[in-house]
């Protein structure tokens, strides 16, 4: 027992000697402080400080600092602050992702934090870390620009008609015009990372001009293989969004010359569109869960190729319901226009005095159609004129087991009656198990 406790003393000196002598190297402690805002801390140098806010009073944005009295770093109003007298540097302690409060956000949804948030996107690549929102409401009363590759992520969505708001709200009703979050490339054969969004609720402006809640790339940015028109954005994802748009010249989410990405778990009210694909390749729309589509004046969903880009895109799995078109016409619930898609297991629910179709389906080669639940009426008695018009020819498609839940389908509409695609290809149609009348309408050529 004595050895024991002779060799417990020895391990407690030799622990005690260790930590002088630590304490002999590292000096005194450095002094601490707190002060209110970023402008106080500006106005000191000199040891580690913690910042309640970054403006007085939100408690938003804060944090600790610690004075870099070497640094000539440029101030950048989201890691690196002035100090007092001009010499050495603030520099941000950061153990997670970036806020965008911590750029200067006030998040009040007072003040205009759209500028803010554009220069914490551009932060937030250059550190290569996320970026989030903070709850609440945030005004932005131009266009965000994002930044290739940085994920953003609010606090939560709501839903359209819940009595309690969004977690998090992006407000942008005082905009003129345009896309909320947006993100557009110049000419290049180049391929970027996209921006990812998550969580929130984005609130368009009432106003006449066009725009919407994301976009990635331009329609009008060129649709080619050579340098001659916009990058390719790979990957874009947008999940759990409620986009909140407010007048018919808006679109909620939009992709073009995009590949390899999903749109899911969201919910898009009122605008022109829901979501358009334009010239994307291998892109999902609720692939990782449904969206919720509504009362839109044009179709719900837009596809469409643009040259050869616009190839095996998915709809898979969504809520499509009830187009606020009643006035006129209505041309369809989903518009294909792709070279080749899925149109698969989608709930699609409205009843529209106008309706033409339910699916249409424009050219392309190569297009599948299956397990669709369709229940579009022009009243309350009569089905829409035509589940599906196709205006082919077409190499391949299929269209098989689309029911209707306690109502008639109407015949499918076929503008093209050739036996090939082109000359040479057969065109081979593929219908069965479509409900009522359902399987009517389809060529008699091609196969069954």
């Amino acid at each position: 027992m004595r050895n024991i406790r002779s060799l417990f003393a020895v391990c407690l000196a030799i622990a005690a000697g260790i930590f002088l002598g630590c304490g002999a190297v590292l000096g005194a402690p450095m002094p601490m402080s707190a002060v209110a805002s970023i402008a106080e801390l500006q106005g000191m140098s000199g040891g580690v400080v913690q910042v309640l806010s970054y403006h007085p009073g939100i408690n938003k944005g804060g944090g600790l600092f610690t004075f870099q009295a070497s640094s000539t770093a440029a101030p950048d109003g989201c890691m690196f602050f002035a100090a007092s007298g001009g010499k050495g540097r603030w520099l941000r302690q950061l153990s997670g992702p970036l806020d965008v409060t911590m750029c200067g956000a006030w998040w009040d949804n007072v003040h205009d934090d759209a500028a803010v948030l554009t220069r914490a996107f551009a932060m937030a690549a250059g550190m290569r870390t996320n970026l989030t929102l903070p709850g609440g409401t945030g005004k932005v009363c131009s266009s965000v620009t994002a930044a290739p590759g940085v994920m953003l992520r609010g606090q939560g969505m709501g839903t359209p008609g819940a009595p309690a708001p969004s977690f998090t709200v992006v407000d942008g009703s005082c905009m003129k015009g345009g896309w909320v979050f947006d993100l557009t490339t110049p000419r290049g054969a180049i391929t970027i990372e996209a921006p990812k969004y998550y969580d929130m609720e984005i609130l368009t402006a009432n106003n006449p001009n066009p725009g919407g809640c994301i976009r990635w790339n331009s329609v009008a940015g060129g649709f080619t293989d050579t340098p001659e028109s916009q990058y390719y954005m790979m990957h874009p994802h947008a999940e759990r969004i409620y986009c909140n748009l407010q007048t018919r010249a808006q679109i909620g989410i939009e992709c073009s010359k995009c590949f390899d990405g999903d749109i899911s778990q969201s919910a898009v009210t009122n605008g022109k569109h829901g979501i358009a694909l334009e010239g994307s390749d291998v892109m999902c729309i609720g692939c990782a869960g449904p969206n919720r589509i509504s009362y839109t004046g044009d179709s719900l969903i837009r596809l469409a190729a643009h040259g050869t880009f616009g190839n095996m895109d998915r709809v898979v799995g969504n809520e499509l319901l009830y187009p606020g078109n009643n006035d006129k016409p209505y041309d369809s619930f989903i518009y294909d226009g792709a070279r080749s898609s899925t149109i698969e297991a989608n709930h699609i629910e409205g009843v529209v005095p106008g309706v033409r179709s339910v699916i249409h389906v424009v050219g392309g080669f190569s297009h599948t159609i299956i397990n669709n639940d369709i229940d579009v009426l022009v009243n309350t008695a009569s089905a829409a004129p035509h589940w599906l018009i196709a205006e082919g020819p077409f190499v391949n498609f299929r269209a098989t087991n689309n029911g209707c839940a306690g109502c008639v389908l109407g015949p499918a509409l076929f503008t093209s009656r050739a036996t090939t695609y082109n000359g040479i290809v057969p065109q081979i149609i593929t219908h069965g198990g479509n409900a009522a009348n359902g399987d009517s309408g389809f060529p008699s050529s091609g196969g069954r």
